[in-house]
C-alpha cells in the first residue's frame, strides 16, 4: 500500500476498474465496469489492471504517454484493443511478473490489434498475449516501433509486428522473446533491425486465447482457455508443458528459473506424439577438413603469367609452380594434366567460356590450389547431348561442369575475389571419385541446370559466401558434405532454388549461416547410388551455426540418424503436403543447447504408426536452455489420466490448469 500511495502522490493514475469514457491524469477509473472506448486525453503515466470490454484510445494531443499493463485484459471486439493517434510518444510497460492480454480486430480504419501512429516502445519483463483474427498483431504507421524487453505470444492473420505506412518508421528489436502464430514474424517489407532478443516456435493452432469471456481463475471446463494464476517467480514466464487430452489447450505450469521463457513440450492431442530424443547422439563421422593443396603458397615473383584470348585459349599446365591467368575467351580451356602436383592456379579477372570440356579441368591425381582474384566468370556451354553421344570421342570430351576436379585430385579453392559459375550444360562444379574439394574464404555464385556443386567423395565449405541456384541439388557429396569449421565458424550459404538443397551420405553442419529454398528435401542424408552404403551410416549432424529452411519436401530428411547438437534451425516445409519438418529412419537426438523452430512436424522410425510430433509436429528443441521434450516422461492417451511436472492432473475433457506460482 505504501508503494501504491507513493505512485498516486507522484501523479500516476491507477486504473483498476473504470466507468467513464474519457479521463485525465488525476481521475480514477474502474475498468471492469467500463464499456466501449476508454480515452486517455492527457499525457502522463497510467497503470492498467483489470478487464475492459472495449478499446483504450490514446489521444493526448501532445506529450508522452506511458501505459503500465499490470494484469490488463483488454478485448477490443471488432476494433483494436489499443489505439494511439496523437502525442509525441507511447511507452507500453510490462512489469516484471505481469501477464496481460490484448485482443481485437483491425476494423475498417486500423491495421493491428495494437495500433499506433506515434513512436511506440515496449519495455519491461512481463508477458503480453496479442490476439488478432485479422491483419497484424502490433503495428505502427509512419512511426517507429521499438522493443526493449518483454515476452510476447502473438497470433495474427498477417504480421506479428510491423512498422508500415507511406513513410514507415524503423522497426527495432533490442530485446524481448517472441512466440508467434502469424504469416510472418516480422513484416518482410519493414525497415527491421534486430540487435537482440529471439523469435521461437509459434503457438499451437489450438492455443486460441481470443475467448475473453472465460474465467481467469479456477477450474475450467471443456473448451475453455488456460487458467492463469499470478504466482510466478520474479523474471519468470509461463511454462507450457501439457499433457493435452483430445480438444484441450496447452497447460501452463510455471516455476521456471529466472529469465527463462515458456517451455513448450508434452504429449499432443488427437493421437499425436512428441518425437522422443535419444539419450545421446550417435557417432559423428568427420569429413575432409584439409588437403595437401591447402598448404601450397603462391610465388608471384616466379609465376607464369598468361593472358587468354580467342587466339590463345587452350592452356595446359604440366608442371608445378604458380600460374596467373587473366583475360577473356569465348571458347577456351585451362587444363592441369594428370598427376601434376604443387600447382597454384591464380584466376585473375578472367572471363572464360567453353563449348567442349570444362573451362577449368583438374585431371586425375593432380594437386591444385585455386586462388580467385578480382571477378572471375567460368561458363560451361557444352552441348548436353554430348554426354550420351554414340561417338566415343565426343562423349569422353564431355565434362558437364565449368570447373571439374577429376578422380583422386586434391583441390583447394580460396581468394578474395568473386567466382561466378554458369553451369549451362549440367553441373556448376564437379569433383570425381575419391577427390577432395574444399572451399575456404571465397565468394562463389553458381547457376546450374543440374547440381550447383557435385562431388563423388567429400565436399567441404569451410568459410566464405555461396549463392546457388540449381535445377537439382545445390550441394551434393556422395560421401561426406561438411559446412563450417571445427571452431564453429562457417560460411554464408544462400540457396535460392534447388530440388534438394544439401545432400550427402553424411551431412555435417559445424557453423555458418545457411538459407535453403527447395522443391524437395532441403537437407538430405542419403545417396541414391548407395555407393557408400555399409561403409558409412547415413546421418545429418548439426553442431553449430544457423539453418533456415523453406521446402516443399522434408526440411531435414535422413535415411539414418539426425543429431541436433548445437546451433539453431528454423524449418518451414511440406508445403506440398505429406512431408515432415524432420524425417528420419534411425534415431533422433536433440540437445538442450539446440534451438529448433519447426512448424512442420517430426516423422521417425521409432514413432508409433500414424503419429507425428506436436506443435504442427515438433516442439522447439530449446528455448533459452530449456529442452522441449516431455519432462514427466508420461504419454497421455485419450481417456487416461496424466500428471504434470508440478503434480497437477490433466483429465480427458477438461482444460489444463495454469498455476504460475509468482513469488
Amino acid at each position: 500500500m505504501k508503494k501504491l500511495f507513493a505512485i498516486i502522490l507522484s501523479a500516476m493514475l491507477i486504473l483498476t476498474m473504470c466507468t467513464v469514457t474519457a479521463f485525465a491524469i488525476d481521475q480514477s477509473v474502474d475498468l471492469d465496469e467500463a464499456v466501449g472506448r476508454l480515452e486517455i486525453t492527457e499525457d502522463g503515466t497510467y497503470i492498467l489492471t483489470g478487464t475492459l470490454d472495449g478499446t483504450v484510445y490514446v489521444d493526448p494531443g501532445e506529450g508522452d504517454v506511458e501505459l503500465i499493463l499490470d494484469g490488463a485484459n483488454i478485448n477490443g471486439g471488432d476494433q483494436p484493443g489499443i489505439i494511439a493517434e496523437s502525442g509525441n510518444s507511447l511507452t507500453i510497460n510490462l512489469p516484471d511478473g505481469s501477464i496481460n492480454r490484448i485482443g481485437g480486430n483491425a476494423g475498417n480504419l486500423y491495421s493491428a490489434t495494437i495500433y499506433s501512429t506515434i513512436d511506440t516502445t515496449f519495455v519491461g519483463d512481463g508477458a503480453l498475449y496479442v490476439i488478432s483474427d485479422t491483419a497484424n498483431g502490433i503495428a505502427t504507421e509512419n512511426a517507429d516501433l521499438t522493443f526493449e524487453g518483454g515476452s510476447y505470444a502473438i497470433t495474427a492473420e498477417d504480421n506479428a509486428i510491423t512498422a508500415q505506412g507511406d513513410q514507415p518508421g524503423e522497426l527495432t528489436v533490442n530485446d524481448g522473446h517472441f512466440s508467434t502464430d502469424s504469416m510472418n514474424n516480422v513484416d518482410p517489407e519493414a525497415n527491421f533491425t534486430m540487435n537482440g532478443g529471439e523469435f521461437f516456435e509459434p503457438l499451437p493452432e489450438s492455443f486460441n486465447m481470443n475467448q475473453f469471456g472465460q474465467p481467469m481463475n479456477g477450474d475450467m471446463q471443456n473448451g475453455q482457455q488456460p487458467q492463469m494464476n499470478d504466482n510466478m517467480p520474479n523474471d519468470q514466464q509461463p511454462q507450457m508443458n501439457g499433457n493435452m487430452p483430445n480438444g484441450q489447450q496447452p497447460q501452463m505450469n510455471g516455476n521456471m528459473p529466472n529469465g527463462q521463457q515458456p517451455q513448450m513440450g508434452g504429449n499432443m492431442p488427437n493421437g499425436q506424439q512428441n518425437a522422443s530424443s535419444s539419450g545421446s547422439a550417435s557417432e559423428v563421422v568427420s569429413g575432409t577438413m584439409t588437403n595437401s593443396a591447402a598448404d601450397l603458397e603462391a610465388d608471384y615473383d616466379n609465376a607464369t603469367y598468361i593472358t587468354v584470348s580467342d587466339d590463345n585459349s587452350d592452356i595446359k599446365i604440366t608442371s608445378s609452380g604458380t600460374y596467373v591467368v587473366s583475360g577473356t575467351s569465348s571458347d577456351g580451356n585451362i587444363t592441369v594434366k594428370k598427376g601434376t602436383t604443387g600447382v597454384v592456379l591464380v584466376l585473375d579477372d578472367l572471363d572464360l567460356t567453353s563449348t567442349i570440356g570444362a573451362t577449368v579441368s583438374i585431371n586425375k591425381e593432380a594437386e591444385v590450389k585455386v586462388i580467385i582474384s578480382g571477378n572471375v566468370v567460368l561458363t560451361d556451354n557444352e552441348n548436353p547431348d554430348d554426354e550420351y553421344s554414340t561417338d566415343a570421342d565426343v562423349a569422353d570430351a564431355y565434362d558437364g561442369a565449368a570447373l571439374k576436379a577429376k578422380a583422386n585430385s586434391q583441390v583447394y579453392v580460396t581468394g578474395d575475389g568473386t567466382l561466378t559459375i554458369n553451369g549451362n550444360a549440367k553441373n556448376g562444379i564437379k569433383a570425381g571419385d575419391d577427390s577432395s574439394l574444399i572451399f575456404d574464404d571465397v565468394t562463389v555464385n553458381i547457376t546450374a541446370t543440374n547440381d550447383g556443386i557435385n562431388g563423388n567423395y567429400d565436399v567441404t565449405l569451410l568459410s566464405g559466401s555461396f549463392n546457388i541456384s540449381a535445377g537439382d541439388d545445390a550441394i551434393h557429396a556422395d560421401h561426406i558434405l561438411t559446412v563450417g569449421s571445427e571452431d564453429g565458424t562457417g560460411p554464408t550459404v544462400n540457396v535460392t532454388k534447388s530440388g534438394e538443397g544439401m545432400e550427402g551420405t553424411v551431412v555435417n553442419v559445424l557453423g555458418g549461416d545457411i538459407s535453403i529454398v527447395s522443391s524437395d528435401d532441403a537437407i538430405n542424408a542419403a545417396n541414391g547410388d548407395g555407393v557408400y552404403e555399409g561403409e558409412l551410416d547415413y546421418s545429418f549432424n548439426m553442431l553449430g551455426g544457423k539453418v533456415v529452411i523453406n521446402s516443399n519436401g522434408d526440411g531435414i530428411d535422413s535415411n539414418g540418424d539426425v543429431n541436433l547438437i548445437g546451433g539453431s534451425a528454423q524449418i518451414n516445409s511440406a508445403a506440398g503436403g505429406g512431408e515432415a519438418g524432420i524425417d528420419y529412419d534411425g534415431q533422433y537426438y536433440i540437445s538442450d543447447q539446440f534451438n529448433l523452430n519447426n512448424r512442420s512436424g517430426v516423422s521417425g522410425a521409432d514413432m508409433m504408426p500414424g503419429q507425428m510430433g506436436g506443435m504442427n509436429g515438433q516442439m522447439p528443441g530449446q528455448i533459452n536452455g530449456q529442452q522441449s521434450f516431455n519432462q514427466n516422461g508420461n504419454q497421455n492417451m485419450n481417456n487416461q489420466q496424466s500428471t504434470t511436472q508440478n503434480g497437477n492432473q490433466s483429465m480427458n475433457g477438461q482444460q489444463p490448469n495454469v498455476n504460475n506460482n509468482r513469488r
